[in-house]
């Protein structure tokens, strides 16, 4: 990195991504999970049979306070990747790097180096033209069934929603807004622009977000899930695109995760930055490059279903969804219409890895939600379906207490407009309340057999070990991992007929392998060993 500077100045500071080569010299403990998660996390890990790992560990204090000794200021850790993002002056740099727990740089570079190039924030402001009447909020809830959802009594009652955004300005004095916070239904905030001092004075497009799922204004707007519980994230730095943003939203997805959150929202993508180096390619949208994609894959792994947009780039150069959007096990949102028109500056898919994406679609053009003024106006962008798709998701977890994340998930999948034949321009299509829920709590049959071997090996198989699946089907398969117990712990889609997998941190013992074809399904015993 150079910069130029005027004779006699002071370097300016910058931030950093310093990784540490292990996690030793620590005073946590896998065996005390409570000291650095909620009970509330806790719980859903032992719900969903998920162990705990090295991964969840936090960072050493003895390694931060390493580098607060060498005159890093220290803005946060992060366990998942063992790190932790500094400030300091790039002449102070050479003297942290040797530090001997230090393992290096993040991609050798400064987080927010823009090399003289101009922010392009003004690019991405979201359009709040009023297309219509502003009494019609019911267009969006009705077709995904959330109308009917609420005539349940279904509201998001008890379910933590972390949204991760912007910021949300006035959020906290907003007419639309005021039942969450006067019920005292915003458990906790997150800032990591150390430029802000709070989420309320950040910026009003997570305020818009957040409206259509947790807004109130009586004939005029209803959120999807308005009864839940809500954490408020800024990991967005609007006045500038950089690499940073993406180590922010792994801090607020691991913070998600130690408040025991049950669904992420998140309306950010990332695909190029001011300094024009460092922008992603279709390449990287593989859901394993891009450190929010890997951060979005963590969250799920852990239990929380992640609701994320497509991203807006359907009629430009770029077209593809962007990350962290790429990522598996989670849930991309397109965006339609009210009429379930897909809008064509919706995103498409598929990933660079030919993963069906995105996953499914609700309304993004002209859908109502409120400005930090509590004016009810019209937005379109992919930003406003993937809440709309969150609240859907916390109205099933509620209803739904005994089944986990990839359940669910799976069966918003599966109650879409095009389920039988999923594309990459909606993926599953539109989902719905009343399917998804049919699906979670089917009437019990037989299940149809499938005349397709399929083949796993190793078997058993030990934990960190690749799996190997084969099978002989033109189409792609779904595979779901059952526990003992019966219940489905985790969903993939888009088996090939030769495909290698990696399973998450479960707990040892014995599982059942389900793979579902058009033409039947086929379940396999498979042995997991410590």
């Amino acid at each position: 990195m150079q910069c130029a500077l005027a004779q006699g100045t002071t370097p300016p500071q910058y931030r950093y991504l310093i990784l540490f080569k292990d996690k030793q010299a620590n005073s946590y403990s896998l065996n005390q999970p409570q000291a650095f998660l909620s009970t509330r996390a806790l719980n859903r890990r032992t719900k969903m049979q998920i162990k705990l790992s090295e991964q969840d560990l936090p960072v050493s204090p003895t390694y931060i306070n390493q580098l607060a000794s060498q005159g890093a200021t220290v803005l946060y850790p992060l366990k998942w990747i063992n790190g932790a993002v500094i400030k300091t002056e790039p002449t102070n740099l050479k003297k942290i790097l040797e530090i001997p727990a230090v393992k290096g740089l993040y991609k050798n570079m400064a987080l927010d180096s823009v090399s003289g190039i101009q922010t392009n924030a003004a690019n991405r402001k979201i359009s709040n033209e009023s297309l219509w009447d502003y009494g019609v909020s019911f267009a969006q809830l009705t077709q995904i069934g959330v109308d009917i959802m609420h005539q349940k009594g279904i509201h998001g009652e008890n379910t933590l929603i972390t949204l991760l955004d912007d910021g949300f300005l006035d959020a906290n004095i907003s007419p639309v807004l005021a039942p969450i916070f006067n019920e005292k239904r915003v458990l906790a905030t997150l800032v990591t622009d150390p430029t802000e001092k709070n989420v309320y004075n950040g910026g009003s497009h997570g305020t818009e977000v957040l409206s259509t799922i947790a807004g109130q204004a009586n004939g005029k707007l209803y959120g999807t899930a308005y009864m839940a519980n809500f954490a408020l994230a800024q990991t967005e730095e609007s006045q500038h695109e950089l690499l940073i943003e993406e180590v922010n939203w792994l801090r607020g997805a691991e913070w998600a995760d130690s408040l025991g959150t049950d669904v992420l929202s998140s309306s950010l993508g990332y695909t190029t930055f001011d300094n024009s180096k460092y922008d992603h390619t279709y390449r990287d949208m593989d859901g394993k490059t891009a450190l929010s994609s890997k951060a979005a894959t963590w969250a799920s792994q852990r239990g929380i279903i992640c609701s994320i947009s497509a991203g807006n780039e359907g009629s430009s150069n770029w077209q593809f969804i962007s990350s962290p959007a790429d990522a598996d096990s989670i849930l991309s949102v397109a965006a339609v219409d009210r009429t379930g028109i897909r809008a064509s500056f919706s995103s498409i898919g598929p990933t660079f890895d030919n993963r069906i994406k995105p996953d499914v679609a609700a309304m993004g053009l002209a859908t109502i939600a409120s400005l930090p003024n509590g004016t009810i106006n019209a937005f379109s962008g992919t930003s406003f379906s993937a809440p709309l798709i969150a609240g859907l998701a916390a109205g099933l977890v509620q209803a739904n207490p005994s089944k986990n994340a990839w359940e669910i998930m799976q069966a918003i999948r599966r109650s879409g407009t095009l389920a039988t034949k999923p594309d990459n321009l909606l993926g599953y299509g539109i989902p719905h309340f009343e399917r998804a829920s049919q699906i979670i709590n089917p009437i019990l049959g037989t299940e149809p057999k499938t005349t397709h071997a399929v083949k796993i090996y190793p078997n058993p198989v030990s934990t960190g070990e690749a799996i190997h699946i084969e099978h002989d089907q033109v189409m792609p398969m779904t595979l779901e991992i059952i526990s003992s117990q019966g219940t489905v712990i985790q969903t993939l889609t888009n088996i090939t007929s030769i495909s290698e997998i990696s399973l998450p941190p479960f707990v040892s013992g014995k599982y059942y392998f389900r793979f579902t074809s058009d033409s039947g399904s086929q379940t396999i015993p498979v042995l997991l060993n410590l």
